[in-house]
Protein backbone atom coordinates (compact mmCIF):
# COMPACT_ATOMS: atom_id res chain seq x y z
CA UNK A 1 0.00 0.00 0.00
CA UNK A 2 1.21 3.72 -0.80
CA UNK A 3 1.13 6.03 1.54
CA UNK A 4 0.69 9.62 0.76
CA UNK A 5 2.68 12.29 1.69
CA UNK A 6 2.09 14.08 4.51
CA UNK A 7 2.26 18.23 4.76
CA UNK A 8 3.88 18.80 8.19
CA UNK A 9 1.83 21.52 9.85
CA UNK A 10 3.92 23.91 11.98
CA UNK A 11 2.60 25.47 15.18
CA UNK A 12 3.96 29.40 15.33
CA UNK A 13 3.54 32.71 17.19
CA UNK A 14 2.63 34.76 14.00
CA UNK A 15 -0.54 35.74 13.06
CA UNK A 16 -0.73 34.02 9.70
CA UNK A 17 -4.03 33.06 7.80
CA UNK A 18 -2.67 29.98 5.91
CA UNK A 19 -5.94 27.70 5.23
CA UNK A 20 -3.67 24.77 4.32
CA UNK A 21 -6.37 22.45 3.11
CA UNK A 22 -7.58 25.22 0.34
CA UNK A 23 -4.14 25.37 -0.75
CA UNK A 24 -3.96 21.50 -0.81
CA UNK A 25 -7.80 22.09 -2.79
CA UNK A 26 -5.65 24.57 -5.16
CA UNK A 27 -3.10 22.42 -5.82
CA UNK A 28 -4.83 19.11 -6.63
CA UNK A 29 -7.22 21.66 -9.20
CA UNK A 30 -4.00 22.76 -10.72
CA UNK A 31 -2.86 19.31 -11.28
CA UNK A 32 -5.84 18.52 -13.00
CA UNK A 33 -6.17 21.38 -15.17
CA UNK A 34 -2.53 20.66 -16.17
CA UNK A 35 -3.59 17.19 -17.30
CA UNK A 36 -6.82 18.61 -19.06
CA UNK A 37 -4.73 21.30 -21.13
CA UNK A 38 -2.10 18.62 -22.05
CA UNK A 39 -4.95 16.05 -23.62
CA UNK A 40 -6.18 19.00 -25.27
CA UNK A 41 -3.03 20.03 -26.68
CA UNK A 42 -2.40 16.39 -27.83
CA UNK A 43 -6.08 16.31 -29.32
CA UNK A 44 -5.44 18.72 -31.32
CA UNK A 45 -2.17 17.95 -32.25
CA UNK A 46 -3.51 14.57 -33.51
CA UNK A 47 -6.37 16.69 -35.73
CA UNK A 48 -9.21 16.76 -33.53
CA UNK A 49 -10.02 20.72 -34.20
CA UNK A 50 -9.17 19.76 -38.53
CA UNK A 51 -5.53 18.72 -40.39
CA UNK A 52 -5.08 15.94 -38.60
CA UNK A 53 -4.77 12.25 -38.54
CA UNK A 54 -8.13 12.01 -36.50
CA UNK A 55 -9.45 14.36 -39.08
CA UNK A 56 -9.58 12.48 -42.33
CA UNK A 57 -11.80 9.43 -43.50
CA UNK A 58 -11.68 6.91 -46.56
CA UNK A 59 -14.50 5.45 -47.19
CA UNK A 60 -13.84 2.42 -49.92
CA UNK A 61 -16.32 0.84 -52.06
CA UNK A 62 -16.14 -1.43 -55.53
CA UNK A 63 -13.67 0.88 -57.62
CA UNK A 64 -14.00 3.81 -55.44
CA UNK A 65 -12.40 5.50 -52.76
CA UNK A 66 -13.64 8.77 -51.08
CA UNK A 67 -11.48 10.78 -48.73
CA UNK A 68 -12.56 13.87 -46.88
CA UNK A 69 -12.18 15.35 -43.54
CA UNK A 70 -14.54 15.19 -40.34
CA UNK A 71 -13.21 18.31 -38.45
CA UNK A 72 -13.25 21.51 -39.88
CA UNK A 73 -13.74 24.84 -39.04
CA UNK A 74 -15.90 27.85 -40.52
CA UNK A 75 -14.67 29.48 -43.65
CA UNK A 76 -11.47 26.97 -43.96
CA UNK A 77 -11.43 25.43 -47.30
CA UNK A 78 -11.80 21.47 -46.83
CA UNK A 79 -10.52 19.17 -49.63
CA UNK A 80 -12.68 15.78 -50.69
CA UNK A 81 -11.09 13.33 -52.91
CA UNK A 82 -12.37 11.02 -55.09
CA UNK A 83 -10.24 8.08 -56.83
CA UNK A 84 -12.39 5.96 -59.29
CA UNK A 85 -10.58 3.19 -61.33
CA UNK A 86 -13.24 3.51 -64.52
CA UNK A 87 -12.49 4.74 -68.27
CA UNK A 88 -15.73 5.59 -68.39
CA UNK A 89 -17.80 9.06 -67.50
CA UNK A 90 -17.49 9.51 -63.95
CA UNK A 91 -20.65 11.35 -62.34
CA UNK A 92 -21.09 12.86 -58.96
CA UNK A 93 -24.26 13.88 -57.40
CA UNK A 94 -23.72 16.00 -54.19
CA UNK A 95 -27.66 16.79 -52.14
CA UNK A 96 -28.41 20.50 -52.40
CA UNK A 97 -29.04 20.57 -48.60
CA UNK A 98 -25.55 19.09 -48.19
CA UNK A 99 -23.99 21.92 -50.36
CA UNK A 100 -26.61 24.42 -48.83
CA UNK A 101 -23.94 24.47 -46.00
CA UNK A 102 -20.63 24.71 -48.03
CA UNK A 103 -19.51 27.16 -50.42
CA UNK A 104 -17.57 25.69 -53.78
CA UNK A 105 -14.10 27.23 -54.01
CA UNK A 106 -13.11 24.72 -56.93
CA UNK A 107 -13.36 21.36 -58.35
CA UNK A 108 -10.24 19.89 -60.18
CA UNK A 109 -10.72 18.70 -62.51
CA UNK A 110 -13.45 20.73 -64.28
CA UNK A 111 -16.55 18.68 -64.54
CA UNK A 112 -17.20 19.32 -68.14
CA UNK A 113 -21.12 19.11 -67.48
CA UNK A 114 -23.41 20.09 -64.41
CA UNK A 115 -27.02 19.66 -63.71
CA UNK A 116 -29.51 19.81 -61.19
CA UNK A 117 -32.31 17.58 -61.02
CA UNK A 118 -34.15 15.47 -57.91
CA UNK A 119 -32.67 17.47 -55.62
CA UNK A 120 -28.79 16.99 -56.58
CA UNK A 121 -26.38 18.89 -58.41
CA UNK A 122 -24.65 16.73 -60.88
CA UNK A 123 -21.15 16.76 -61.83
CA UNK A 124 -19.79 14.39 -65.28
CA UNK A 125 -16.73 14.09 -65.51
CA UNK A 126 -14.33 12.69 -68.50
CA UNK A 127 -12.47 9.52 -67.75
CA UNK A 128 -8.89 8.84 -68.26
CA UNK A 129 -7.67 5.90 -70.65
CA UNK A 130 -5.51 4.64 -67.93
CA UNK A 131 -5.43 4.27 -64.29
CA UNK A 132 -7.54 5.74 -61.92
CA UNK A 133 -9.78 9.10 -62.52
CA UNK A 134 -9.09 11.84 -59.21
CA UNK A 135 -11.32 13.66 -58.65
CA UNK A 136 -11.19 17.13 -55.80
CA UNK A 137 -13.90 19.31 -54.38
CA UNK A 138 -12.31 22.03 -52.38
CA UNK A 139 -15.14 23.58 -50.47
CA UNK A 140 -15.76 25.95 -47.77
CA UNK A 141 -18.32 25.73 -44.48
CA UNK A 142 -20.41 28.44 -44.29
CA UNK A 143 -22.16 27.28 -40.84
CA UNK A 144 -21.30 25.56 -37.44
CA UNK A 145 -22.17 22.15 -36.14
CA UNK A 146 -23.13 19.18 -37.69
CA UNK A 147 -23.36 18.64 -41.13
CA UNK A 148 -24.67 15.07 -42.91
CA UNK A 149 -24.76 14.11 -46.58
CA UNK A 150 -24.97 11.48 -48.96
CA UNK A 151 -22.85 11.90 -52.63
CA UNK A 152 -23.43 9.72 -54.75
CA UNK A 153 -20.46 8.29 -57.32
CA UNK A 154 -21.98 6.21 -59.92
CA UNK A 155 -24.66 5.49 -58.22
CA UNK A 156 -22.85 4.29 -55.26
CA UNK A 157 -24.04 6.23 -52.16
CA UNK A 158 -21.22 7.50 -49.86
CA UNK A 159 -22.25 9.24 -46.40
CA UNK A 160 -19.76 12.05 -45.22
CA UNK A 161 -20.60 13.54 -41.45
CA UNK A 162 -18.50 17.19 -40.60
CA UNK A 163 -18.36 18.88 -38.01
CA UNK A 164 -17.42 22.09 -38.44
CA UNK A 165 -16.28 24.34 -35.21
CA UNK A 166 -16.17 28.06 -35.57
Amino acid sequence: MQRKPQIETIKHSLDLDERLPHKIKGWKAQRLCSIIVLVVIGLTALGLFGGGPLSWREVKKPGIALQYEVFNRVDNEMDIGLQVRTRRPLEVALPMRYLDHFKVEKIVPDAYKSSISQGYVRYHFNGVSEGETIVRFFLSPKEVGTIEGVWQVDQQHFELTHFIYP
